[in-house]
Parts: structure tokens; C-alpha cells; sequence
């Protein structure tokens, strides 16, 4: 009689053992497919952040830029034009203006020449480093760089200031900007010669 109970209660000790086991096993899948969906809704949102600005659609990608296709080309920027607006960009050139000709670039070596680099390589025929005539500050960069000037190549400045700045003196672009804005005055530049808004 004594073996009997002792059986009953060990089975029934190891069949609540097993519901509890099962019960844990079945909300760590429930816990598990909901975090997954969470997560994977979270990257979707990112990836599908979009925003349409004069006719052009930019969507987030998931480097963390802002993807756009203009003329059938691919661009891809850290601001959309909304984040620009308030940068005025009075150039007159637009992409054709640099389309299979060479780029040059003069000042510093900021994060706008980089996005601007990054932007335009498609477009432009090679990009190059380069000394300005006219341009005391410009002018005596070294032996090794060729010398351009304004009124026949397209040339790029860029330097750091405290203020931001763009402007245009026959076929050169200034943009000065403090350091923490060079990227988005460049990106300004970028949506100016694309012709996309009213900069």
C-alpha cells in the first residue's frame, strides 16, 4: 500500500514537473517570437522612414543615410532637404555644370568635401586636389598641386568658420561652415545643384 502512494505521488510529482516545464518552455516561444517581431518592426520603421520633398522621395536607409535618385542617378546624403532649409545656397550651377568635367578642391579637408566627394563621384570626371590663382590664401599650396582657376574649372572650398556660409564666384563654390555643420552645408550645396527645393 505504502509503494502504491509512493508511485501515485512520484507521478504525479513528475507530471507537474513536466506541465511547469512545458508552461516555461511555451512563454519563453511566445516571449521570444514577440521580441523578435519587435525588433525586426523597429529596423523596418528605420529602413522605411521616408520623407517626399519637391517631387523626390528620400528614404532612410539602414547606414543611416538618406537615399534619393535625381535624373536616374543615386544619391545618398545625412540630411534631407526639411533638415537644410535654413542654409541659403545662392549658386547658380546645377549638376550638369559638373557632369564629366573634373572636380577640384581647394581649403580644408572638411566633412562637407567629403559628402560632396561621395556624392558626386559618378558625375564628375575625376576629382583632384588643387592650388587657386587669385586667391592669395589658396595660391601656395605646394609644387605638387596643379594651379586653377575660378573662371575655368569647377572648384570646391571649403573651410571652417564660425558662421555658415555658401557662395559663388564664376565656377567656384565657397562653403565655410563650423565644423559641426559642414556636412548639412554641404548637403544644402548637394540639393541646390539638383534643383531640389528652393535654396
Amino acid at each position: 500500500m505504502k509503494k502504491i502512494q509512493i508511485k501515485e505521488e512520484k507521478e504525479k510529482r513528475e507530471s507537474r514537473n513536466k506541465l511547469i516545464i512545458g508552461l516555461i518552455l511555451v512563454a519563453l516561444m511566445i516571449l521570444s517570437t514577440a521580441g523578435y517581431s519587435f525588433l525586426s518592426g523597429e529596423k523596418s520603421e528605420n529602413a522605411e522612414k521616408k520623407v517626399k520633398y519637391a517631387g523626390v522621395e528620400f528614404i532612410m536607409g539602414e547606414n543611416g543615410l538618406w537615399d534619393f535618385k535625381v535624373q536616374g542617378s543615386q544619391f545618398s546624403t545625412q540630411y534631407n532637404p526639411e533638415e537644410t532649409e535654413d542654409i541659403p545656397a545662392p549658386v547658380f550651377l546645377n549638376i550638369n555644370d559638373y557632369i564629366n568635367k573634373p572636380l577640384f578642391f581647394a581649403g580644408n579637408d572638411t566633412t562637407a568635401r567629403q559628402e560632396i566627394a561621395r556624392n558626386l563621384q559618378g558625375s564628375v570626371l575625376r576629382m583632384q586636389e588643387a592650388c587657386i590663382s587669385g586667391y592669395k590664401e589658396f595660391s601656395s599650396c605646394g609644387e605638387e598641386l596643379p594651379v586653377k582657376n575660378c573662371s575655368q574649372h569647377n572648384i570646391i572650398i571649403t573651410l571652417e568658420s564660425d558662421s555658415i556660409e555658401i557662395k559663388q564666384e564664376e565656377n567656384c563654390v565657397f562653403i565655410f561652415a563650423p565644423y559641426a555643420e559642414q556636412t548639412r552645408a554641404a548637403d544644402s550645396f548637394i540639393f541646390k545643384i539638383l534643383n531640389i527645393g528652393n535654396f
